[in-house]
């Protein structure tokens, strides 16, 4: 194409209001990036693991205060955290004890705790390198479905919330007979039964 087409095209599209773009910017503009999914790992990092952490019930405490409430409802709003009416209800506890089991089989890993509680009694947790559910997201009050308005990408924001989660304590080892305390969330539609299964955000030593 010689020079003066070139110039003859550029004037036609400055004069006509165009602007060329990138197939990224155009799908950018078709698709709008959100935010929120792109800061994934820094709001687990500093917004969600924090909040599991200080919100967290010891898990005994809390099921004896849930059956003790007038119904499971009321327990939820006293000591768990329900977005919409329709979710199951969130709690965020504490658990300590021994690691009786360690499950790598799967892709939903998991650790069997005897807790220190002998009201509780054994607790598994996940360790991934995949988590079923979207606990931790869902314990999360700063967010909700509604700074997304897309089921999809709302489901990607609790699976970038899981990976992170996964990654923080993804080099350590789990071993039986080691002593660990977790700090996660279960849900419930109703009064929860033993053996729960816990989303960890954060587990120590």
């Amino acid at each position: 194409m010689s020079t003066r087409v070139i110039w003859a095209v550029m004037a036609s599209l400055l004069l006509s209001g165009c602007r060329i773009v990138s197939e990224k910017q155009l799908a950018d503009l078709k698709n709008p990036p959100n935010a929120n999914m792109a800061k994934a790992a820094q709001l687990f990092d500093q917004k969600i693991a924090p909040q599991v952490v200080a919100s967290a019930k010891p898990l005994g405490t809390l099921l004896t205060q849930i059956g003790q409430a007038k119904d499971f409802d009321t327990a939820c709003q006293q000591y768990g955290y329900r977005s919409q009416e329709e979710n199951p209800c969130v709690f965020t506890v504490s658990v300590t004890g021994t690691i009786t089991e360690v499950n790598t089989t799967s892709r939903n890993g998991q650790i069997v705790i005897k807790s220190d509680d002998a009201s509780v009694g054994d607790v598994k947790v996940q360790i991934g390198p995949t988590f079923r559910g979207t606990d931790l997201r869902d314990s999360y009050r700063g967010l909700s479905y509604a700074d997304f308005n897309d089921q999809n990408l709302f489901g990607d924001f609790g699976k970038a919330i899981n990976q992170r989660a996964i990654g923080s304590f993804a080099q350590r080892t789990f071993a039986v007979g080691g002593k660990v305390t977790v700090y996660g969330a279960f849900s419930a539609f109703d009064t929860p039964q033993p053996p729960l299964l816990i989303t960890p955000a954060k587990i120590t030593p």
